[in-house]
């Protein structure tokens, strides 16, 4: 099973969503832009399938980077994974992050958890200066918002 629609709207934003079914890169640096619907694949009936979201731009919060190709992949189970490379100028430094789940029109559909918490708040400890950390994380999502996900907008802080 596969879905591709990918508007004017997102190819002028750089973005591209892949899966099992594609093979691209993709997206801004906090949101896919609406009218970009995901690609999805199932290679078998009882496995999940999955999007995924990568930024190609680096992010910045005050003294930290997270450098491009960050990536949130979703499941239609309700599991998450979210991979990145991130760093500070400074050291004693935190990255915190929000992953909020977005419709096709904008509305905020929900966040995505930690793993195992309540909280929504992601947090990647950064004690060196200048050193490059690889930051992977695990999280949860209402399962059946799965084919509603139209784009991730991120709110962080460092």
């Amino acid at each position: 099973m596969k879905r591709v629609a990918l508007g004017v709207a997102a190819l002028a934003a750089g973005l591209t969503l892949f899966s099992p079914a594609t093979s691209a890169s993709a997206a801004t640096t906090t949101v896919t832009p609406a009218g970009a619907s995901p690609v999805t694949a199932s290679t078998a009936s009882t496995t999940a399938r999955w999007v995924a979201f990568t930024w190609k731009r680096a992010m910045t919060a005050g003294d930290c980077r997270i450098r491009p190709g960050a990536k949130w992949t979703l499941y239609s189970n309700g599991t998450a994974r979210f991979d990145a490379r991130v760093s500070s100028t400074e050291g004693d430094d935190a990255w915190l992050m929000w992953a909020h789940l977005m419709d096709s029109e904008g509305a905020v559909l929900g966040e995505i958890r930690v793993d195992g918490s309540s909280s929504t708040k992601f947090v990647k400890n950064l004690p060196n200066a200048y050193w490059n950390y690889r930051w992977q994380a695990n999280g949860r999502f209402d399962p059946g918002l799965f084919d509603l996900v139209d784009s991730i907008v991120l709110s962080k802080h460092c």
